[in-house]
């Protein structure tokens, strides 16, 4: 079981890489207006949510786990190495759609391991696992 302190890294963590995930691919393309701007509004749901976890953490006293420095760099150079082959709109839709899914499936493991003792730690993680969906019906437009 995981307790609430775990469980709100977990949402941290899992907001901070679509932060870092959206970040990176806004970094390699230039072209994409529409696809752009809807990773803008998406990084700032990211960003909300993992800002709440993040002041919830606090509260609590409890360290934040942030992302590992291997992660961000192999999603940077994920990013990178892909859309130099591709920055079309719909290739950038399918990375995201494969992150988000990414996202989504991790989430949902620790959902089922938590306690659920907190229920407002419990609505957060809701929250992020409809935005993570969300992300996806968006980016299915693009494909």
């Amino acid at each position: 079981m995981l307790n609430d302190v775990e469980m709100l890294n977990c949402i941290l963590q899992n907001a901070e890489m679509g932060c870092q995930g959206v970040a990176d691919v806004r970094k390699n393309i230039s072209s994409e207006r529409s696809v752009d701007k809807l990773l803008r509004e998406q990084l700032t749901r990211y960003g909300k949510i993992y800002r709440v976890a993040a002041g919830m953490l606090h509260s609590r006293g409890a360290e934040i786990n942030h992302i590992s420095p291997v992660s961000r760099k192999l999603s940077e150079f994920t990013a990178k190495r892909d859309l130099k082959r591709d920055c079309s709109a719909s290739h950038v839709a399918e990375m995201m759609i494969k992150g988000n899914t990414m996202g989504v499936n991790k989430l949902a493991h620790s959902m089922r391991k938590y306690d659920r003792s907190d229920s407002n730690i419990t609505l957060l993680a809701k929250k992020l696992l409809d935005t993570e969906e969300e992300h996806i019906r968006e980016m299915r437009a693009f494909l």
